[in-house]
């Protein structure tokens, strides 16, 4: 069953209502769209703890439940036109955004997307006007990240492109390559290794023979903890740069290796800026979701008393937020989210300002 819409209402006391912004007194209701039932029902509650965070005491947060689905979506538009949502956030499943923002667009409620990748979303926003903008990254945004980590570390070294043979991670690679190329640059050695093995001394034995010792590794975590593992025992000094999957919790006892970089958007982590927030509201989607009730409120508070529609202030305005500094492009992407380099550090993946080139 769906889980009921949840709300948050301030509980201020007067001196606080005259230091809240102006609309405070009348509190605009944000909403929230995540899948709160079913599979995806833990990654739906990360964007409704963020966004709680975000708007308590200056927006009634209002969740609903898109099961995914695409009646789901439309359940949860309709539910905002009644309730009369100035703004609407989330969304984690493409079926869902794309059946609700004809009825949210209809009604003149824009809506910050959290988690749909497909670049149709906002490459089709001209032809359709729908008035949507993302923090999410754009489906290509991975393979662009590691192409540009991998030009900007290894340019001048041969370097070597690796994948499990899983469809998605050989798109991935095929995607880098074909990116790297474009600046002139060719992998020295290419491979491939059958996933969730005890032991890759093969694919190790194959890579020492290369030569080559740096590495973009298209796998799951466990994989590749293994892979460093095995290479570290014959010996053979690995630097290894692997995608957002890196990031993934296992319960696989093998650990990584200190100096491993993973290429991930900013909210797979706890930002250094986040240090006063719960940790709660910043786990998974967390962070994204708090980012972008922080970009509605300031816009709510930007058109109060303004001619500039909601739409207007998203596509001109930079908003301040627990992810940095966001503005959108004129496709309605966040220019400012974008992946970034993690290093991990023995414990954790922290912010890595050499591999960015800071």
């Amino acid at each position: 069953m769906p889980m009921p819409v949840l709300r948050i209402a301030a509980l201020f006391g007067y001196a606080l209502l005259l230091s809240a912004p102006a609309f405070a007194q009348e509190q605009p209701v944000i909403g929230v769209s995540a899948p709160l039932s079913g599979s995806s029902a833990l990654l739906g509650q990360q964007i409704v703890n963020g966004a709680q965070e975000a708007g308590s005491g200056v927006a009634t947060i209002a969740p609903a439940d898109t099961e995914c689905t695409p009646e789901g979506g439309e359940v949860a538009a309709r539910s905002y036109v009644e309730e009369e949502a100035r703004i609407v956030v989330g969304f984690l499943c493409t079926e869902s955004l794309l059946a609700a923002l004809p009825i949210l667009t209809e009604a003149g409620i824009p809506v910050i997307d959290v988690g749909v990748r497909a670049n149709r979303v906002t490459d089709d926003r001209e032809d359709t006007g729908h008035l949507v903008w993302r923090l999410a990254p754009r489906s290509d945004a991975e393979a662009r990240a590691i192409a540009e980590t991998i030009s900007k570390r290894w340019r001048n070294e041969p370097f070597g492109l690796i994948e499990d043979g899983s469809i998605a991670n050989r798109g991935l690679v095929d995607t880098v390559r074909r990116l790297v190329a474009e600046e002139g640059l060719e992998p020295a050695a290419t491979d491939n290794y059958r996933p969730a093995e005890e032991k890759q001394f093969g694919l190790v034995r194959r890579l020492a023979r290369t030569g080559v010792t740096r590495f973009f590794i298209a796998g799951d975590r466990p994989d590749i903890a293994v892979i460093a593992r095995d290479a570290a025992e014959l010996d053979l000094d690995l630097q290894i740069i692997g995608g957002e999957s890196l990031l993934d919790e296992t319960s696989v006892d093998q650990p990584l290796p200190e100096g491993i970089v993973a290429l991930a958007p900013p909210y797979s982590y706890a930002p250094p800026e986040a240090d006063g927030v719960e940790d709660i509201a910043l786990s998974g989607y967390g962070g994204v979701a708090h980012a972008a009730v922080e970009i509605a409120v300031r816009a709510l508070e930007l058109a109060e008393g303004s001619t500039r529609s909601l739409a207007e202030i998203l596509n001109e305005e930079s908003f301040e937020t627990l992810l940095g500094t966001v503005a959108f492009d004129e496709k309605g992407d966040a220019r400012a989210v974008a992946y970034r380099p993690l290093r991990w550090s023995g414990s954790e993946f922290i912010f890595d300002a050499e591999a960015a080139g800071q």
